[in-house]
């Protein structure tokens, strides 16, 4: 949304009105409704074909002429003014009656012929379509689409000042006079406002020519004027080595790049509610908290389907003839069936720019894309663009490199294109003579070196800030021109040769060296580092230099000041890293010419990483088994993308322990998410493992992609003899991946990796036997085994939480068969998970104290349990590991498996005649959960009483109805909450 001027020009009383302004409107009006009937056609087969049989016969009309030729076009004038008539009506003419959010309507429709339902899209609520045994039927309409609010003016206690020329910024980098019009080029835009249009620039500027720094300083103005500011940078999708990773490793890369832009999105509206720095909040924290959590709801879209959209459409069609299904707006998109992958991305798309336009109306809202060259030419490009162009009122600028030897590529469509070069001489020598005559120097001498200084860089801009900050610090206030370029070039023709570049490792180098009070070869380590922070530059220089954490934050803050580094966005927390020009020409000379050199850093790199990805990182005082919360951090995540990045690069030997982690990595993120449901992070590591260097042994990575694609998810789909060949073919890839590394079960490995190895896939192979076979003694009895073994490694305190799955596994096995065994191996379990704060076995436990009832047969304990399962489950959508957490399709998955288990439950005791145990069990769960009902306002009716499960719009929230109800058990219920999984429910008083 654009903003007005602070200083708006005053109307002219004389022209508003005049007849030129009057046709102009008549004009602009009959364009409209022309381009709005033309797109309705789209969407209206039947008035699109009668247009077109009109037509033909108009066309005919022309060909014999005479009394037809009238007939024809009578006929054909008729028609189009009818449709003229019927689509203005629609647009403006209808009633706009106010619908609330929750309004549903049902259309049934029985043995018809020639059905229509249109206008589904105007809906705000649900809808729902029934057609049995009929002809001819069109369900469509034209989605309405919501205006754009008024411009919202700029508040008053902060006026934008009325300004023709560069405004008083502080810059720490070259900040130009060139810089200065173009940053004010778009902030007037942006003040200006386009009458609720939006703005959108595309910046195009070379490396090194100031696009980034452009991009903070139109931030640090839109953020003055109180506009929301996102403020990202794209990035490339891992391909790896070319041809080497096939369609579905690709799809996978480019689902991995978009959904870093959908987090990075995420993170800027969490600082603009919970600012760093002492800056003021650009949100509220409501405003800011619904944001958030509706922008990281949008990252897996191919499980929200339509509903996320807020037009809410089933269409149930049956025996019936010559359907067709239309322009209900983006339910279709969601309710179509489409290839997998192709269909995440696309939902993934609709769902952000709905999001995000929807926010841009209602607030000013600015987003900012650097780097959009990462991806140009890939279908990461078209997602973004699809949703930089949804955002139809924002301030929309990005930015990137020109294209290569392909041609220049055309201008975004609707977007002004801004190009940033070469500094001209006399602004390049006004730039350095400023800045030297600030550090001392006299008139003459830096004119001359500024002179100096603009030949050797030919104005680069990069070039320029680099040489005048190492000219100033390096050499006396009065060196002359052969001291400024021999310290420059060392015997280079020009800066950007490479030797040249050596001044700037010799300026580096001798500054830390300073510090340390020592040698220290620092500049190569930035060359090999894609992202610096504090943390990382004190660990390896800790490591491979011995230097102290107070050295190591000197040396950072004072490159953070330093032009020749990029900060990632306006994000000063996610560090930076040495500027691309620099890096992307110094790395590929660094691994030629000392390869050994070259791989030693990045394994140096890589043991940080690896250290901080470790599973048995210091806890901090959380639940054991809150550690594994970090796989769905998205900086956690973007890390494991930095540390494959740099184990690329291992020399062979240390590649071997490097790789024996990532198996580890993917089998820990497997056993935390995909055995409940299948999580995009798995995938996202078999595709970043398949973009390694293919001379590297990478069987075991086809091995985990067959476990992932395998292993049926969800307990509620899991049973002996059902999907055995997917079980199969788990068991199959967990031999194959064992094998490799030289496990056998009962001899426990000492090393970390290879123990934690060992403990999952044995809980897994156990899983794989059980369910691959047909639930006799012989596969019980082989499956426990494996599950034994699992939880007789786990005796450190990191393993003790996957050690309690373990014993859990077993005992299931045992529940039908010998409910006694499973007992004996449950005693004392549910103190264990106490003492643990472990807030999802206990609904596992449940169910199985269940099932041992059922063996028992005592279905009034039977049933008990499985209500106190339920309890747990509905607690644990906000009662999970970690403080915070919100309902999403891990917890979805647990409680409509726990929903599952009790409704097969009650087949199988009304098949075995127990309708009275039944029913007393729903009265006895119905009195359990008659305070939450009561809570909501609603009767259960003659039910188990069970809380329902979310709706896919309460996912990834905790802003939702359902999510306050399911705190409010939490606190009101917690007596309940506390008792044993297998204490009787009371009897409901009599009434």
């Amino acid at each position: 949304m654009s903003e007005p001027s602070a200083s708006p020009t005053p109307p002219d009383p004389g022209a508003a009105g005049g007849p030129l302004e009057l046709w102009g409107q008549v004009l602009s009006a009959a364009s409209e409704v022309l381009a709005g009937i033309a797109e309705s056609l789209k969407v209206e087969p039947v008035l699109l074909a009668g247009f077109a049989a009109m037509f033909l016969v108009e066309l005919a009309g022309v060909l014999y002429g005479g009394t037809f030729l009238l007939v024809a076009s009578l006929m054909f004038g008729a028609y189009v003014l009818s449709l003229v008539a019927l689509f203005v009506f629609r647009r403006w003419g209808s009633p706009r009656t106010g619908r609330a959010a929750g309004d549903r309507r049902r259309a049934k429709v029985r043995r018809s012929r020639r059905v229509q339902v249109s206008d589904f899209g105007a809906w705000r609520g649900d809808s729902r379509v029934d057609v049995r045994r009929s002809e001819d039927v069109v369900i469509g309409g034209s989605p309405a689409r919501e205006p754009a609010p008024a411009v919202l003016p700029v508040p008053e206690s902060e006026p934008a000042a009325e300004s023709t020329g560069p405004e008083p910024f502080a810059p720490r980098k070259p900040y130009t006079p060139t810089l200065a019009r173009t940053r004010d080029t778009v902030l007037n835009a942006a003040r200006g406002g386009a009458g609720g249009a939006g703005v959108r620039f595309e910046v195009v500027a070379d490396s090194g020519c100031g696009k980034t720094l452009l991009l903070e300083e139109i931030a640090a103005g839109l953020k003055e004027d109180r506009r929301l500011v996102l403020f990202i940078t794209a990035g490339a999708p891992q391909y790896g080595e070319a041809g080497a990773m096939g369609a579905a490793g690709r799809e996978m890369a480019e689902y991995a790049a978009c959904r870093q832009i959908i987090d990075a999105i995420a993170t800027d509206v969490h600082r603009a509610y919970v600012p760093e720095g002492g800056e003021a909040p650009l949100l509220d924290a409501a405003a800011g908290r619904e944001l958030e959590a509706s922008v990281l709801g949008t990252r897996d879209g191919r499980q929200r389907e339509s509903r996320s959209a807020g037009n809410n459409v089933v269409i149930d069609v049956r025996r019936s003839r010559e359907v067709s299904v239309g322009g209900i707006g983006e339910a279709v998109a969601g309710a179509l069936a489409r290839e997998p992958a192709l269909s995440r991305l696309a939902e993934m798309q609709q769902q952000l720019t709905r999001v995000m336009d929807e926010a841009a109306r209602s607030r000013p809202t600015a987003l900012l894309v650097d780097d959009v060259h990462t991806v140009a030419g890939t279908p990461v490009e078209n997602w973004l663009m699809a949703v930089l162009r949804g955002m139809s009122t924002a301030v929309v600028v990005h930015a990137g490199r020109p294209a290569g030897s392909s041609g220049e590529r055309a201008p975004a469509p609707g977007a002004q294109r801004l190009r940033l070069g070469l500094l001209a001489h006399d602004e390049t020598t006004a730039f350095v003579k400023e800045r030297l005559v600030e550090a001392g120097w006299r008139q003459a001498e830096a004119t001359a070196a500024a002179g100096e200084i603009a030949v050797l860089t030919r104005g680069h801009p990069i070039g320029v800030a680099t040489c005048t900050t190492i000219v100033g610090d390096s050499l006396p206030a009065d060196a002359s021109t052969a001291e400024v370029r021999a310290l420059l070039l060392g015997g280079a023709g020009h800066w950007d040769d490479d030797g040249a570049f050596d001044a700037v490792r010799t300026y580096v180098d001798d500054y830390a060296a300073r510090i340390v009070g020592r040698p220290l070869p620092l500049f190569d380590l930035l060359v090999v580092l894609r992202r610096c922070t504090a943390p990382i530059l004190a660990a390896v220089l800790g490591a491979t230099e011995g230097v102290g954490e107070r050295q190591a934050s000197l040396i950072y803050d004072w490159l953070s000041r330093c032009a020749f580094v990029t900060p990632f966005d306006d994000d000063e927390s996610e560090g930076w890293r040495l500027h691309d020009y620099l890096r992307e020409n110094l790395d590929l000379r660094f691994r030629r010419t000392r390869p050994t050199q070259h791989a030693a850093l990045h394994a140096a790199v890589e043991r940080y990483y690896r250290t901080r990805l470790n599973f048995d990182e210091e806890r901090e005082e959380q639940p054991i088994g809150a550690v594994g919360a970090r796989y769905e951090d998205a900086d956690w995540q973007r890390d494991s993308q930095e540390w494959l990045h740099h184990a690329a690069f291992l020399p062979r030997e240390a590649y071997e322990s490097s790789k024996r982690a990532m198996i580890r990595l993917f089998l820990e993120a497997f056993f935390w998410w995909d055995m409940e449901v299948s999580s995009s992070y798995c995938a996202q590591l078999v595709s970043a493992y398949r973009a390694l260097p293919t001379e590297r042994d990478l069987r075991w990575v086809d091995w985990l992609d067959q476990l992932r694609t395998g292993y049926v998810a969800g307990r509620a789909n899991q049973a002996p003899g059902r999907d055995r060949e997917r079980w199969e073919q788990a068991g199959a890839a967990l031999d194959a991946v064992t094998s490799y590394l030289g496990l056998r079960r009962g001899h426990i490995p000492a090393d970390p990796d290879l123990r934690r190895i060992y403990i999952i896939s044995a809980l897994l192979q156990g899983e794989a036997i059980w369910f691959a076979g047909s639930g006799g003694d012989s596969e019980r009895n082989r499956a426990a085994a494996w599950f034994r073994a699992g939880g007789d490694a786990c005796t450190d305190e990191n393993e003790l939480w996957i050690g309690n799955w373990a014993v859990h596994e077993e005992a299931g096995l045992w529940a039908a068969s010998d409910p006694a065994r499973a007992r004996a191996l449950l005693a004392g379990f549910e103190d264990r998970l106490a003492a643990q704060e472990d807030t999802e076995l206990p609904v596992w436990l449940a169910d199985t104290y269940a099932d041992i009832a059922w063996a028992e047969n005592d279905p009034r304990r039977c049933f008990d349990a499985h209500a106190r399962a339920a309890l747990h489950g509905f607690a644990y959508h906000v009662r999970q590991e970690t403080y915070g957490q919100y309902p999403n399709h891990y917890t979805d998955s647990l409680y409509r498996s726990v929903l599952t288990h009790v409704e097969r439950r009650e087949r199988a005791a009304l098949d075995a005649g127990l309708t009275d145990e039944v029913a007393a069990a729903k009265a006895r769960s119905r009195a359990l959960f008659a305070p939450y009902w009561e809570h909501i306002g609603r009767d259960p009716g003659d039910t188990f009483g069970l809380p329902d499960p979310p709706a896919a719009t309460d996912l990834g929230s905790d802003l939702t109805p359902f999510a306050r109800a399911a705190k409010w058990v939490v606190r009101n219920m917690e007596e309940e909450l506390e008792k044993s999984v297998e204490e009787p429910l009371r009897d409901p008083a009599a009434p």
